[in-house]
């Protein structure tokens, strides 16, 4: 279809057809006030806030979030009768809402605030006792809802419905006595709840580990990447004092869309844990960083076959490197192990981009529970399913929440037989003529499959059906660890000594060890009788993740490392020169440079304005 030209405020502009007002608006900069409108949910005009006047039309303010623009439009978002809808709208908005800033965690970021002073009226002519609710209402252990802040927008309830699949709220009575409540009363159980509290434009949702810790002003943010599964997702990291209090999302369209999961938004209060180890100790005994790194040194050295080394799911690419150079030096023979990785192999060459599954007509999903696994990817899926008409197909032993969709078809194979229902779908009538792209993603049935004969057979399908692949990697930089060569799987029984570079093994530490030297951040059970370096945590940390389809993306760390501790690639450049390793590496990007990755922007680009059809 042709652009249309259209006049806003008298400013001319052209934008793809289907564009609502607005989005257009916002081109030019051009501010609609609204509550109930949100970019990725479909719009409703519920709060009827975004009131302007435009001709042709009917003589009467209109909702500029649910009207798409046409030809030849002159909208008038500052004319006496739009300015004074918007005006009486908030003041009824006001009607019942507690005058509570000063104590709400959403003062100093509401819109509800910004707009009453930039929209509404100076003063109220409304005096009259308020509506009360019950207050706070605890949806979960996570959030909190204060009913007396809702102004009823609705986006909560949308986005169960629209984007999570869930139906856990719902909204109760009617009129003004309206709330909104889960559903039977209880508790958000979805891992996607957290992101009622991004969307909610009031203080009516709020995080209850958050909850009264500080202000806006009192903070300072930084967008860095989420380091708690391999989807790679954009967050913001929002540090007081030397303490990381909130992360909320960063929209990035490429990867996660603006959302996150419950364990990358409330899983950070470790970084604060006041029993946090800030120094060397050698068997319970505080230590310099030299003593400590030589007696590591020297308890690891020439074990060969006898060492083991333990590494966390979120190693960086820097540090994977480094720990490649002492495993073919000094540590050359040892048993490596990292930890929450799948056993799917290193990809043979370019796989499928997340962004790709919007534009699938069938989607197949074999041997992987997506939204344990890599939960974003599954509110991509449900996305292509429910906006863009894809078609289904599940291959898991058990149930999926995918299976809330009617259309979903789910073959339940046997556990380790996979790959023999994977090789059937070839005929299969979804797949025999799919009318566009096909995505395959597979993961690995946590340990059930032979990982090698599913992959052939995904690889035979895609070759068959004309798809693409995306390999369902679980640990955070499992792609970054395969292509360094340290993403092993050896079983660590009998060995000697014990290099343990994060948390302990999840299995434990095998009963054959007589010398263990751990980097953590936290005091462990044994680390009495080891060699404990203190370490950073993801809040602090700088280097770069490899996600779930090859794009390397780099930590900004909110908080900086302050003295004595010391960064992970710091350490091990440290511990390489007491293992005699000639290493000069004056700063993370010399790495980096010869990692051959390119350092990072020193800002991301903004969000982009939504323009095209409200319904993508």
């Amino acid at each position: 279809m042709p652009d249309i030209n259209l006049t806003i405020d008298g400013h001319k502009l052209t934008v793809p057809a289907g564009t609502l007002i607005v989005e257009a608006a916002k081109t030019v900069g051009i501010e609609i006030p609204v509550f109930c409108y949100h970019h990725k949910l479909d719009p409703v005009g519920a709060c009827r806030l975004c009131l302007v006047d435009f001709s042709p039309g009917p003589p009467r303010p209109q909702t500029a979030c649910t009207t798409p623009v046409s030809e030849g439009m002159v909208v008038r978002t500052q004319s006496s009768m739009a300015v004074q809808a918007r005006a009486d709208i908030l003041e009824f908005e006001l009607a019942n809402h507690p005058l509570d800033c000063p104590v709400c965690d959403k003062g100093g970021e509401c819109p509800l605030q910004d707009f009453t002073f930039r929209h509404g009226y100076p003063t109220s002519r409304i005096d009259g006792p308020r509506l009360h609710f019950k207050k706070p209402i605890p949806l979960s252990d996570k959030i909190a809802l204060d009913r007396e802040r809702c102004v009823l927008c609705y986006r909560c309830t949308r986005y169960y419905d629209e984007i999570a699949w869930e139906q856990e709220l719902t909204t109760d009575e009617r009129g003004v006595q309206s709330f909104i409540t889960s559903q039977f009363d209880q508790p958000l159980q979805s891992i996607f709840s957290g992101n009622i509290i991004d969307l909610c434009p009031v203080g009516a949702l709020t995080s209850r580990v958050w909850r009264f810790e500080s202000r806006p002003w009192d903070m300072t943010h930084t967008a860095t990447i989420c380091s708690k599964c391999s989807v790679g997702c954009s967050v913001t990291q929002w540090q007081r004092r030397g303490q990381l209090v909130r992360v909320t999302s960063h929209e990035n369209d490429e990867i996660d869309e603006g959302w996150i999961c419950d364990r990358g938004r409330f899983d950070y209060t470790d970084v604060n844990d006041p029993a946090r180890l800030r120094t060397p100790t050698i068997q319970g005994t505080r230590s310099t960083w030299s003593d400590a790194i030589t007696a590591v040194a020297v308890g690891i050295k020439g074990k060969g076959a006898k060492l083991g080394v333990s590494l966390p799911q979120d190693i960086t690419n820097e540090e994977a490197f480094l720990f490649r150079r002492l495993l073919d030096g000094p540590l050359k023979g040892a048993k490596v192990k990292m930890h929450g990785r799948s056993a799917i192999p290193a990809p043979a060459g370019p796989t499928m981009r997340i962004k790709e599954i919007d534009d699938a007509r069938v989607i197949v999903i074999v041997a992987s529970d997506i939204e344990t696994d890599v939960p974003i990817i599954d509110l991509r899926v449900k996305k292509a399913v429910s906006k863009r008409s894809a078609k289904l197909i599940v291959v898991y032993p058990d149930g999926v929440d995918l299976d809330r969709n009617p259309q979903t078809v789910h073959i339940r194979n046997q556990k380790g037989a996979a790959a023999t229902e994977v090789r059937k779908l070839a005929s299969h009538e979804l797949l025999t003529n799919p009318g566009g792209p096909v995505a395959i993603l597979f993961g690995d049935g946590h340990g059930s499959e032979d990982i090698n004969d599913l992959a052939k057979a995904c690889g035979d399908l895609a070759e068959k059906v004309g798809g693409k692949e995306m390999p369902l990697y679980r640990a955070t930089n499992e792609r970054g660890a395969l292509a360094a060569g340290v993403a092993r799987w050896d079983k660590l029984d009998g060995v000697d000594a014990l290099l343990s570079w994060g948390p302990p093994p999840t299995a434990g530490v095998p009963r054959s060890v007589k010398f263990i030297a751990a980097w953590d951040h936290l005091p462990r059970p044994g680390y009495e009788k080891a060699v404990v370096l203190p370490a950073t945590t993801f809040a602090e940390r700088q280097g770069s993740y490899t996600n779930v389809e090859g794009l390397v993306q780099f930590l900004r760390p909110p908080i900086p490392v302050r003295s004595p501790l010391k960064d992970g690639w710091e350490v091990l450049c440290e511990l390489a020169i007491a293992l005699g390793v000639k290493v000069d590496y004056a700063g993370i990007f010399p790495i980096q440079r010869e990692l051959a990755i390119q350092p990072p922007d020193p800002e991301p680009e903004p969000t982009p304005v939504l323009i095209g059809p409200a319904h993508p």
